[in-house]
Protein backbone atom coordinates (compact mmCIF):
# COMPACT_ATOMS: atom_id res chain seq x y z
CA UNK A 1 0.00 0.00 0.00
CA UNK A 2 2.76 2.24 0.85
CA UNK A 3 2.08 6.37 0.31
CA UNK A 4 -1.02 5.49 -2.12
CA UNK A 5 -3.88 8.10 -1.83
CA UNK A 6 -7.20 6.76 -2.16
CA UNK A 7 -9.42 9.53 -3.61
CA UNK A 8 -13.48 8.36 -3.11
CA UNK A 9 -16.54 10.02 -3.62
CA UNK A 10 -19.61 9.39 -1.58
CA UNK A 11 -21.75 6.74 -1.52
CA UNK A 12 -24.54 5.53 -4.21
CA UNK A 13 -22.32 7.72 -6.21
CA UNK A 14 -23.31 10.30 -8.95
CA UNK A 15 -21.58 11.15 -11.74
CA UNK A 16 -20.39 14.16 -10.11
CA UNK A 17 -18.56 12.05 -7.53
CA UNK A 18 -17.27 9.73 -10.27
CA UNK A 19 -15.52 11.97 -12.26
CA UNK A 20 -14.63 14.14 -9.45
CA UNK A 21 -12.44 10.76 -7.67
CA UNK A 22 -11.17 10.27 -11.65
CA UNK A 23 -10.01 13.93 -12.94
CA UNK A 24 -8.32 14.43 -9.38
CA UNK A 25 -6.44 11.29 -9.38
CA UNK A 26 -5.17 11.74 -12.57
CA UNK A 27 -4.13 15.65 -11.52
CA UNK A 28 -2.39 14.19 -8.35
CA UNK A 29 -0.26 11.92 -10.22
CA UNK A 30 0.56 14.44 -12.76
CA UNK A 31 1.87 16.28 -9.49
CA UNK A 32 4.04 13.27 -9.02
CA UNK A 33 1.49 12.06 -6.30
CA UNK A 34 0.67 8.34 -6.29
CA UNK A 35 -3.11 8.53 -6.18
CA UNK A 36 -5.97 5.68 -7.67
CA UNK A 37 -9.95 6.86 -8.18
CA UNK A 38 -11.87 4.79 -5.86
CA UNK A 39 -15.62 4.14 -5.78
CA UNK A 40 -17.78 2.77 -2.70
CA UNK A 41 -20.53 1.99 -4.64
CA UNK A 42 -22.16 0.98 -8.21
CA UNK A 43 -21.86 3.68 -10.63
CA UNK A 44 -25.16 4.98 -12.40
CA UNK A 45 -26.49 4.37 -15.37
CA UNK A 46 -26.13 7.94 -16.32
CA UNK A 47 -22.31 7.46 -15.80
CA UNK A 48 -21.98 4.20 -17.53
CA UNK A 49 -23.16 6.52 -20.58
CA UNK A 50 -20.51 9.01 -19.56
CA UNK A 51 -17.88 6.72 -19.10
CA UNK A 52 -18.77 4.36 -21.67
CA UNK A 53 -18.35 7.64 -24.32
CA UNK A 54 -15.18 7.94 -23.11
CA UNK A 55 -14.04 4.57 -23.33
CA UNK A 56 -12.59 4.92 -19.73
CA UNK A 57 -12.32 2.51 -16.61
CA UNK A 58 -14.80 2.80 -13.87
CA UNK A 59 -12.75 3.44 -10.92
CA UNK A 60 -11.49 0.50 -8.50
CA UNK A 61 -14.53 -0.67 -5.88
CA UNK A 62 -12.96 -0.32 -2.29
CA UNK A 63 -15.24 -1.84 0.32
CA UNK A 64 -14.14 -0.15 3.61
CA UNK A 65 -11.21 1.75 5.27
CA UNK A 66 -10.05 -1.26 7.03
CA UNK A 67 -6.50 -2.65 6.39
CA UNK A 68 -5.89 -5.75 4.67
CA UNK A 69 -2.95 -8.26 5.00
CA UNK A 70 -1.86 -7.29 0.97
CA UNK A 71 -2.21 -4.04 1.85
CA UNK A 72 1.05 -3.96 4.09
CA UNK A 73 4.95 -5.29 3.05
CA UNK A 74 5.06 -8.44 4.46
CA UNK A 75 7.99 -10.99 4.11
CA UNK A 76 9.16 -12.57 1.21
CA UNK A 77 7.86 -16.81 1.76
CA UNK A 78 10.84 -19.27 1.99
CA UNK A 79 9.74 -22.00 0.56
CA UNK A 80 10.57 -25.57 0.02
CA UNK A 81 9.45 -29.02 -0.47
CA UNK A 82 9.25 -31.82 2.06
CA UNK A 83 12.06 -33.81 0.86
CA UNK A 84 14.34 -30.38 0.94
CA UNK A 85 17.29 -30.97 3.97
CA UNK A 86 17.48 -29.50 7.11
CA UNK A 87 20.39 -27.80 6.47
CA UNK A 88 18.90 -26.16 3.53
CA UNK A 89 16.36 -24.91 5.31
CA UNK A 90 18.84 -23.52 8.34
CA UNK A 91 21.15 -21.83 5.64
CA UNK A 92 18.08 -20.05 4.22
CA UNK A 93 16.84 -19.48 7.13
CA UNK A 94 19.60 -18.02 8.50
CA UNK A 95 20.80 -16.19 5.29
CA UNK A 96 16.78 -14.59 5.40
CA UNK A 97 17.55 -13.71 9.38
CA UNK A 98 20.71 -12.09 8.34
CA UNK A 99 19.49 -9.36 6.36
CA UNK A 100 16.43 -8.43 7.89
CA UNK A 101 17.28 -8.01 11.40
CA UNK A 102 14.57 -8.14 14.01
CA UNK A 103 12.30 -10.42 11.77
CA UNK A 104 11.30 -13.83 12.80
CA UNK A 105 11.37 -16.38 10.32
CA UNK A 106 10.11 -20.14 9.14
CA UNK A 107 10.27 -22.24 6.09
CA UNK A 108 6.95 -23.07 3.93
CA UNK A 109 6.86 -26.13 3.25
CA UNK A 110 4.79 -26.61 -0.06
CA UNK A 111 3.87 -28.85 -3.05
CA UNK A 112 4.98 -28.70 -6.18
CA UNK A 113 2.01 -26.07 -6.72
CA UNK A 114 2.92 -24.02 -3.78
CA UNK A 115 0.47 -25.43 -1.86
CA UNK A 116 1.22 -25.05 1.73
CA UNK A 117 1.88 -28.58 3.86
CA UNK A 118 3.31 -27.49 6.66
CA UNK A 119 6.07 -25.01 8.72
CA UNK A 120 9.45 -25.38 10.10
CA UNK A 121 10.99 -22.49 12.21
CA UNK A 122 15.11 -22.11 13.11
CA UNK A 123 13.80 -23.21 16.68
CA UNK A 124 12.41 -26.25 15.32
CA UNK A 125 16.00 -27.59 14.01
CA UNK A 126 17.64 -26.08 17.03
CA UNK A 127 15.69 -28.35 19.00
CA UNK A 128 16.21 -31.31 17.28
CA UNK A 129 20.02 -31.24 16.51
CA UNK A 130 20.63 -30.17 20.80
CA UNK A 131 18.72 -32.52 22.07
CA UNK A 132 20.91 -35.70 22.40
CA UNK A 133 17.84 -37.85 23.72
CA UNK A 134 15.94 -37.09 20.98
CA UNK A 135 14.39 -39.57 18.08
CA UNK A 136 17.44 -38.77 15.35
CA UNK A 137 17.50 -42.61 14.40
CA UNK A 138 13.97 -42.80 13.86
CA UNK A 139 14.21 -39.24 11.59
CA UNK A 140 17.08 -40.98 9.94
CA UNK A 141 15.12 -43.99 8.94
CA UNK A 142 13.13 -41.69 7.10
CA UNK A 143 16.28 -40.04 5.37
CA UNK A 144 16.83 -40.48 1.12
CA UNK A 145 20.54 -41.38 0.74
CA UNK A 146 20.59 -38.48 -1.59
CA UNK A 147 19.98 -36.02 1.09
CA UNK A 148 22.57 -37.25 2.73
CA UNK A 149 24.84 -37.35 -0.26
CA UNK A 150 23.33 -33.71 -0.63
CA UNK A 151 24.45 -32.60 2.55
CA UNK A 152 28.01 -33.96 3.01
CA UNK A 153 28.95 -32.81 -0.59
CA UNK A 154 29.65 -35.82 -1.76
CA UNK A 155 29.86 -38.37 -4.89
CA UNK A 156 28.25 -41.94 -5.33
CA UNK A 157 30.67 -44.49 -5.63
CA UNK A 158 28.06 -46.97 -5.94
CA UNK A 159 23.99 -46.22 -5.89
CA UNK A 160 21.70 -48.96 -5.39
CA UNK A 161 18.53 -49.35 -6.76
CA UNK A 162 16.89 -49.22 -2.96
CA UNK A 163 18.21 -47.77 0.38
CA UNK A 164 17.54 -49.83 3.26
CA UNK A 165 17.31 -47.79 6.13
CA UNK A 166 17.35 -48.86 10.10
CA UNK A 167 18.40 -45.13 11.20
CA UNK A 168 21.57 -45.97 13.20
CA UNK A 169 24.80 -44.16 12.11
CA UNK A 170 28.15 -45.18 13.05
CA UNK A 171 31.74 -43.42 12.69
CA UNK A 172 34.28 -45.92 12.86
CA UNK A 173 37.90 -44.26 12.90
CA UNK A 174 40.30 -46.88 14.07
CA UNK A 175 40.85 -50.16 13.23
CA UNK A 176 40.28 -53.78 15.02
CA UNK A 177 36.51 -52.75 13.96
CA UNK A 178 35.78 -56.61 14.60
CA UNK A 179 35.92 -56.24 18.37
CA UNK A 180 33.28 -53.88 18.55
CA UNK A 181 29.90 -55.33 19.31
CA UNK A 182 27.96 -53.06 16.88
CA UNK A 183 25.21 -53.99 14.57
CA UNK A 184 25.52 -53.13 11.39
CA UNK A 185 22.77 -54.09 9.58
CA UNK A 186 20.79 -51.54 7.55
CA UNK A 187 23.11 -48.50 9.50
CA UNK A 188 25.28 -46.27 7.65
CA UNK A 189 28.53 -46.08 8.82
CA UNK A 190 31.21 -43.56 8.47
CA UNK A 191 34.81 -45.09 7.91
CA UNK A 192 38.32 -43.88 6.89
CA UNK A 193 40.61 -45.60 4.33
CA UNK A 194 41.08 -48.97 5.81
CA UNK A 195 39.65 -51.36 2.97
CA UNK A 196 39.70 -53.85 6.14
CA UNK A 197 37.23 -51.55 8.04
CA UNK A 198 35.08 -51.27 5.04
CA UNK A 199 35.22 -54.89 3.88
CA UNK A 200 34.52 -56.25 7.42
CA UNK A 201 31.23 -53.11 7.33
CA UNK A 202 29.40 -54.29 3.95
CA UNK A 203 29.56 -58.28 4.75
CA UNK A 204 27.96 -57.53 8.01
CA UNK A 205 25.12 -55.40 5.94
CA UNK A 206 25.49 -51.93 5.98
CA UNK A 207 23.08 -50.47 3.91
CA UNK A 208 25.28 -46.88 2.98
CA UNK A 209 29.43 -46.65 3.41
CA UNK A 210 30.33 -43.10 3.98
CA UNK A 211 34.38 -43.01 3.09
CA UNK A 212 36.29 -40.09 4.64
CA UNK A 213 39.60 -39.16 4.22
CA UNK A 214 39.82 -42.05 1.85
CA UNK A 215 41.90 -40.90 -1.67
CA UNK A 216 42.39 -44.60 -3.09
CA UNK A 217 39.43 -46.50 -3.62
CA UNK A 218 39.52 -50.61 -3.92
CA UNK A 219 37.55 -51.28 -7.06
CA UNK A 220 37.06 -54.91 -5.31
CA UNK A 221 35.64 -52.95 -2.46
CA UNK A 222 32.97 -51.47 -5.02
CA UNK A 223 32.29 -54.99 -6.44
CA UNK A 224 31.54 -55.92 -3.28
CA UNK A 225 29.09 -53.73 -2.26
CA UNK A 226 27.35 -54.14 -5.54
CA UNK A 227 26.47 -57.63 -4.43
CA UNK A 228 25.53 -56.73 -1.05
CA UNK A 229 23.39 -53.93 -1.91
CA UNK A 230 25.70 -51.04 -0.22
CA UNK A 231 25.31 -47.35 -1.67
CA UNK A 232 28.61 -46.08 -1.31
CA UNK A 233 29.58 -42.46 -1.20
CA UNK A 234 32.81 -40.38 -0.83
CA UNK A 235 33.29 -37.36 0.62
CA UNK A 236 36.03 -34.68 0.96
CA UNK A 237 34.61 -34.10 4.25
CA UNK A 238 36.80 -35.19 7.79
CA UNK A 239 35.47 -37.16 9.64
CA UNK A 240 34.77 -34.52 12.50
CA UNK A 241 33.00 -32.55 9.90
CA UNK A 242 30.35 -35.58 8.78
CA UNK A 243 29.68 -36.53 12.50
CA UNK A 244 28.74 -32.78 12.70
CA UNK A 245 26.53 -32.44 9.64
CA UNK A 246 25.13 -35.91 8.68
CA UNK A 247 21.81 -35.16 10.65
CA UNK A 248 21.05 -32.08 8.49
CA UNK A 249 20.00 -34.71 5.82
CA UNK A 250 17.06 -35.04 7.70
CA UNK A 251 14.11 -34.01 5.76
CA UNK A 252 12.22 -31.08 6.78
CA UNK A 253 8.76 -33.07 5.87
CA UNK A 254 9.48 -35.81 9.01
CA UNK A 255 9.80 -32.35 11.75
CA UNK A 256 7.18 -30.12 10.14
CA UNK A 257 4.04 -28.97 12.11
CA UNK A 258 0.78 -29.82 10.36
CA UNK A 259 -1.43 -27.77 12.67
CA UNK A 260 -0.74 -24.43 11.38
CA UNK A 261 -2.18 -20.81 11.93
CA UNK A 262 -2.04 -19.13 8.62
CA UNK A 263 -4.21 -16.28 7.41
CA UNK A 264 -5.39 -15.66 3.90
CA UNK A 265 -4.06 -12.39 2.31
CA UNK A 266 -7.48 -10.93 2.41
CA UNK A 267 -8.17 -11.04 5.89
CA UNK A 268 -8.74 -7.10 7.93
CA UNK A 269 -5.41 -6.10 9.86
CA UNK A 270 -7.27 -6.13 13.17
CA UNK A 271 -8.70 -9.57 13.22
CA UNK A 272 -5.31 -11.18 12.14
CA UNK A 273 -3.86 -10.04 15.49
CA UNK A 274 -6.58 -11.14 17.47
CA UNK A 275 -5.84 -14.27 15.96
CA UNK A 276 -2.30 -13.84 16.71
CA UNK A 277 -2.46 -13.07 19.98
CA UNK A 278 -4.39 -16.65 20.92
CA UNK A 279 -1.02 -18.16 19.59
CA UNK A 280 2.34 -18.39 20.42
CA UNK A 281 3.84 -18.91 16.75
CA UNK A 282 6.90 -16.47 15.68
CA UNK A 283 5.95 -16.38 12.07
CA UNK A 284 2.80 -17.21 10.06
CA UNK A 285 2.34 -18.19 6.33
CA UNK A 286 -0.07 -15.91 4.59
CA UNK A 287 -2.06 -17.59 1.62
CA UNK A 288 -3.70 -16.58 -0.90
CA UNK A 289 -7.40 -17.57 -1.85
CA UNK A 290 -6.34 -20.94 -3.91
CA UNK A 291 -4.10 -22.20 -0.57
CA UNK A 292 -0.93 -21.03 -2.24
CA UNK A 293 1.44 -19.57 0.22
CA UNK A 294 2.90 -15.75 -0.78
CA UNK A 295 4.83 -14.54 1.94
CA UNK A 296 5.24 -14.87 6.07
CA UNK A 297 4.28 -12.37 8.71
CA UNK A 298 4.67 -12.01 11.94
CA UNK A 299 3.54 -9.55 15.24
CA UNK A 300 6.60 -7.51 14.39
CA UNK A 301 4.67 -6.34 10.69
CA UNK A 302 1.53 -5.31 12.92
CA UNK A 303 3.10 -2.94 15.24
CA UNK A 304 3.13 0.13 12.98
CA UNK A 305 1.21 -0.80 9.68
CA UNK A 306 0.54 2.14 7.95
CA UNK A 307 -3.23 3.11 7.45
CA UNK A 308 -5.42 3.65 4.42
CA UNK A 309 -5.03 7.36 3.06
CA UNK A 310 -7.75 8.97 1.74
CA UNK A 311 -8.79 12.41 -0.10
CA UNK A 312 -12.79 12.49 0.12
CA UNK A 313 -14.38 14.39 -2.82
CA UNK A 314 -18.16 15.68 -3.33
CA UNK A 315 -18.75 14.77 0.50
CA UNK A 316 -17.60 15.37 4.15
CA UNK A 317 -20.60 13.57 6.17
CA UNK A 318 -19.54 10.09 8.15
CA UNK A 319 -23.04 8.52 7.32
CA UNK A 320 -21.94 9.04 3.22
CA UNK A 321 -18.44 8.35 3.59
CA UNK A 322 -16.68 4.72 3.46
CA UNK A 323 -17.07 2.58 6.54
CA UNK A 324 -14.39 2.45 9.27
CA UNK A 325 -13.57 5.75 7.83
CA UNK A 326 -12.14 6.60 11.54
CA UNK A 327 -9.26 3.46 11.13
CA UNK A 328 -7.81 5.65 7.95
CA UNK A 329 -5.90 8.69 7.52
CA UNK A 330 -7.94 11.58 5.60
CA UNK A 331 -5.31 13.77 3.75
CA UNK A 332 -7.52 16.07 1.91
CA UNK A 333 -11.08 17.25 1.42
CA UNK A 334 -12.96 18.58 -1.57
CA UNK A 335 -16.86 19.45 -1.39
CA UNK A 336 -19.24 21.82 -2.65
CA UNK A 337 -21.37 21.18 0.10
CA UNK A 338 -22.69 21.90 3.90
CA UNK A 339 -20.29 21.02 6.26
CA UNK A 340 -20.44 17.82 8.33
CA UNK A 341 -19.05 15.67 10.31
CA UNK A 342 -15.50 14.24 9.41
CA UNK A 343 -13.02 14.59 12.12
CA UNK A 344 -9.30 14.02 11.73
CA UNK A 345 -6.27 13.30 13.64
CA UNK A 346 -4.11 16.08 12.05
CA UNK A 347 -5.27 19.26 10.35
CA UNK A 348 -5.81 18.35 6.62
CA UNK A 349 -6.44 20.47 3.02
CA UNK A 350 -10.74 21.07 2.75
CA UNK A 351 -11.31 22.85 0.51
CA UNK A 352 -15.29 23.58 0.15
CA UNK A 353 -16.49 26.34 -2.11
CA UNK A 354 -19.98 27.47 -3.54
CA UNK A 355 -20.13 25.95 -6.43
CA UNK A 356 -22.17 23.70 -8.86
CA UNK A 357 -20.37 21.01 -8.92
CA UNK A 358 -17.26 19.23 -7.18
CA UNK A 359 -15.43 18.91 -11.29
CA UNK A 360 -16.05 22.97 -11.28
CA UNK A 361 -13.65 22.91 -8.47
CA UNK A 362 -11.08 20.26 -9.39
CA UNK A 363 -10.88 22.51 -12.90
CA UNK A 364 -9.41 25.24 -11.15
CA UNK A 365 -6.95 23.04 -9.41
CA UNK A 366 -6.27 21.89 -12.49
CA UNK A 367 -5.90 25.59 -14.09
CA UNK A 368 -3.81 26.86 -10.58
CA UNK A 369 -1.22 24.14 -11.09
CA UNK A 370 -1.02 25.26 -15.10
CA UNK A 371 -2.22 22.06 -16.27
CA UNK A 372 -4.97 20.99 -18.26
CA UNK A 373 -6.71 17.33 -17.79
CA UNK A 374 -6.03 15.29 -20.50
CA UNK A 375 -8.97 15.43 -23.39
CA UNK A 376 -10.71 12.07 -21.92
CA UNK A 377 -11.15 13.33 -18.32
CA UNK A 378 -12.17 16.83 -19.88
CA UNK A 379 -15.13 15.56 -21.40
CA UNK A 380 -16.06 13.61 -18.60
CA UNK A 381 -15.40 16.68 -16.14
CA UNK A 382 -17.68 18.65 -18.66
CA UNK A 383 -21.02 16.23 -18.34
CA UNK A 384 -20.46 15.56 -14.49
CA UNK A 385 -21.06 19.69 -14.34
CA UNK A 386 -23.85 19.49 -16.61
CA UNK A 387 -25.15 17.12 -14.65
CA UNK A 388 -24.58 18.40 -11.08
CA UNK A 389 -26.40 21.71 -12.33
CA UNK A 390 -28.94 19.98 -14.40
CA UNK A 391 -27.64 22.34 -17.64
CA UNK A 392 -27.17 25.28 -15.59
CA UNK A 393 -30.72 25.33 -14.41
CA UNK A 394 -29.68 24.46 -10.65
CA UNK A 395 -29.69 27.30 -8.18
CA UNK A 396 -26.42 25.54 -7.12
CA UNK A 397 -25.35 26.66 -10.40
CA UNK A 398 -22.56 29.71 -10.86
CA UNK A 399 -21.14 31.90 -13.40
CA UNK A 400 -18.22 29.91 -12.67
CA UNK A 401 -19.79 27.08 -13.39
CA UNK A 402 -20.37 27.95 -17.47
CA UNK A 403 -16.63 29.03 -17.79
CA UNK A 404 -15.25 25.73 -16.41
CA UNK A 405 -17.44 23.47 -18.59
CA UNK A 406 -16.97 25.94 -21.75
CA UNK A 407 -13.07 25.43 -20.72
CA UNK A 408 -13.19 21.82 -20.24
CA UNK A 409 -15.03 21.32 -23.75
CA UNK A 410 -12.65 23.11 -25.66
CA UNK A 411 -10.27 20.90 -24.33
CA UNK A 412 -12.41 17.49 -25.38
CA UNK A 413 -13.59 19.10 -28.29
CA UNK A 414 -17.31 18.97 -27.66
CA UNK A 415 -20.20 21.20 -28.60
CA UNK A 416 -21.02 22.49 -25.06
CA UNK A 417 -24.94 23.02 -26.20
CA UNK A 418 -25.55 18.88 -27.57
CA UNK A 419 -24.34 17.33 -24.15
CA UNK A 420 -27.43 17.73 -22.29
CA UNK A 421 -29.87 16.72 -24.48
CA UNK A 422 -27.54 14.00 -25.22
CA UNK A 423 -27.01 12.47 -21.99
CA UNK A 424 -30.60 12.97 -20.63
CA UNK A 425 -31.89 11.57 -23.85
CA UNK A 426 -29.92 8.30 -22.96
CA UNK A 427 -30.52 8.16 -19.08
CA UNK A 428 -33.60 10.06 -17.79
CA UNK A 429 -35.34 7.35 -18.02
CA UNK A 430 -37.19 4.86 -15.48
CA UNK A 431 -37.28 2.15 -18.33
CA UNK A 432 -35.07 -0.78 -17.01
CA UNK A 433 -34.37 0.06 -13.62
CA UNK A 434 -35.80 -1.96 -11.00
CA UNK A 435 -37.08 -0.20 -7.68
CA UNK A 436 -33.76 -0.32 -5.80
CA UNK A 437 -31.71 1.05 -8.74
CA UNK A 438 -34.22 4.26 -8.46
CA UNK A 439 -33.91 4.81 -5.29
CA UNK A 440 -30.15 4.46 -4.86
CA UNK A 441 -29.32 6.11 -8.41
CA UNK A 442 -28.22 9.16 -6.30
CA UNK A 443 -28.64 8.60 -2.64
CA UNK A 444 -27.51 10.65 0.22
CA UNK A 445 -28.00 10.19 4.50
CA UNK A 446 -27.77 13.22 6.78
CA UNK A 447 -28.38 13.83 10.43
CA UNK A 448 -30.49 17.13 10.39
CA UNK A 449 -31.74 18.39 13.72
CA UNK A 450 -30.51 15.19 15.41
CA UNK A 451 -33.03 13.16 12.82
CA UNK A 452 -31.69 10.49 10.23
CA UNK A 453 -33.09 11.41 6.66
CA UNK A 454 -32.32 9.71 3.59
CA UNK A 455 -32.80 11.29 0.07
CA UNK A 456 -32.92 9.71 -3.08
CA UNK A 457 -33.14 11.41 -6.07
CA UNK A 458 -33.30 10.32 -10.32
CA UNK A 459 -33.95 12.80 -13.25
CA UNK A 460 -36.50 12.13 -15.49
CA UNK A 461 -37.76 13.74 -18.73
CA UNK A 462 -42.07 11.81 -18.58
CA UNK A 463 -42.96 12.20 -15.39
CA UNK A 464 -45.85 9.27 -16.83
CA UNK A 465 -43.16 6.89 -16.12
CA UNK A 466 -43.00 8.05 -12.18
CA UNK A 467 -46.71 7.73 -12.27
CA UNK A 468 -47.16 4.56 -13.32
CA UNK A 469 -44.61 2.71 -10.62
CA UNK A 470 -45.79 5.27 -7.85
CA UNK A 471 -47.81 3.19 -5.60
CA UNK A 472 -45.49 0.02 -5.72
CA UNK A 473 -42.46 2.36 -5.22
CA UNK A 474 -44.46 3.79 -2.17
CA UNK A 475 -44.18 0.10 -0.33
CA UNK A 476 -40.90 -0.87 -1.40
CA UNK A 477 -39.36 2.76 0.25
CA UNK A 478 -41.90 1.71 3.20
CA UNK A 479 -40.14 -1.84 3.23
CA UNK A 480 -36.76 -0.05 2.89
CA UNK A 481 -37.60 2.27 5.93
CA UNK A 482 -38.42 0.10 7.97
CA UNK A 483 -35.26 -1.89 7.51
CA UNK A 484 -33.55 1.00 8.17
CA UNK A 485 -34.89 3.12 10.72
CA UNK A 486 -34.80 6.39 9.01
CA UNK A 487 -36.94 9.19 10.60
CA UNK A 488 -37.53 10.23 7.15
CA UNK A 489 -37.26 8.64 3.85
CA UNK A 490 -37.63 10.93 0.35
CA UNK A 491 -37.52 10.27 -3.13
CA UNK A 492 -37.00 13.48 -5.50
CA UNK A 493 -38.13 12.65 -9.37
CA UNK A 494 -36.63 15.42 -10.84
CA UNK A 495 -37.56 17.06 -14.26
CA UNK A 496 -34.75 17.47 -16.62
CA UNK A 497 -35.25 20.12 -17.67
CA UNK A 498 -35.22 22.23 -14.06
CA UNK A 499 -38.94 22.42 -13.43
CA UNK A 500 -39.28 20.77 -10.69
CA UNK A 501 -39.67 17.49 -8.42
CA UNK A 502 -42.25 15.33 -7.80
CA UNK A 503 -41.77 13.95 -4.03
CA UNK A 504 -42.56 10.55 -2.66
CA UNK A 505 -42.34 10.20 1.19
CA UNK A 506 -41.97 7.88 4.14
CA UNK A 507 -41.49 8.14 7.54
CA UNK A 508 -42.55 9.29 10.98
CA UNK A 509 -41.38 12.72 10.30
CA UNK A 510 -43.21 13.04 6.50
CA UNK A 511 -44.81 16.05 7.97
CA UNK A 512 -41.77 18.02 7.74
CA UNK A 513 -42.04 17.50 3.79
CA UNK A 514 -45.40 19.45 3.99
CA UNK A 515 -44.12 21.90 5.86
CA UNK A 516 -40.98 22.95 4.07
CA UNK A 517 -42.74 23.03 0.73
CA UNK A 518 -46.20 23.36 0.74
CA UNK A 519 -46.11 26.50 -1.13
CA UNK A 520 -44.76 25.17 -4.37
CA UNK A 521 -46.75 22.17 -4.54
CA UNK A 522 -48.70 22.04 -7.37
CA UNK A 523 -50.94 19.46 -8.26
CA UNK A 524 -51.82 16.04 -6.66
CA UNK A 525 -48.42 14.13 -8.05
CA UNK A 526 -46.87 16.07 -5.20
CA UNK A 527 -44.54 18.71 -8.13
CA UNK A 528 -42.59 21.18 -6.20
CA UNK A 529 -42.44 23.84 -8.66
CA UNK A 530 -39.00 24.78 -9.13
CA UNK A 531 -37.50 22.64 -6.41
CA UNK A 532 -34.37 20.38 -7.74
CA UNK A 533 -31.51 20.74 -5.94
CA UNK A 534 -30.83 18.56 -2.96
CA UNK A 535 -28.51 20.55 -1.51
CA UNK A 536 -29.61 23.95 -1.57
CA UNK A 537 -32.95 23.73 -1.69
CA UNK A 538 -34.57 20.58 -0.30
CA UNK A 539 -31.96 20.01 2.96
CA UNK A 540 -32.54 23.35 3.92
CA UNK A 541 -35.79 23.41 3.58
CA UNK A 542 -36.09 20.14 5.72
CA UNK A 543 -33.43 21.82 8.15
CA UNK A 544 -36.31 24.84 8.45
CA UNK A 545 -39.09 22.93 8.92
CA UNK A 546 -37.27 20.64 11.84
CA UNK A 547 -36.37 23.79 13.57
Amino acid sequence: MGDLIHIIGHKNPDTDSIMAAISYAELKRKLGIAAVACRIGEVNSETEFVLRKFQMEEPIYIENARVRLYDIPFDEPIKLTKNSTIKEAWNRMCSFSGQNTGKNVSVSVVDHEDHLLGVVSLSDISKLLLNAKGNLAQLMAETSVDNICEVLDGSFLHRCTRFRKKGQVHLLSGKDVEKLDYDFKDSIVVVSDDLQTQRYVIDNGASCLILVETDIISRSMIKMAEEYGCDVIKTPMSMLQVARLIYQAISIGSIMHRQIVSFHNNEYIDDVYKKMSKTRFRSYPVLNSQGKVLGSISRYHLLNYPKKKFILVDHNEISQSIDYLKDAEVLEIVDHHRIGDVTTTYPVKFRNEIIGSTCSIIALMYQENQLKPDPKIAGCMCYAIISDTMNFNSPTCTPRDKEIAKWLADIAGLDLAQLAPEMFRQVATLKGKNLSEILYNDFKEYVIEGKRIAIGQINIADVTEMLAIRDEFLAYMRTINNANNFDLLLMCFTDVEGKGSNLLYVGNLAWVVDDAFRDQVQGEDYFVNGVISRKKQIVPGLSGALK
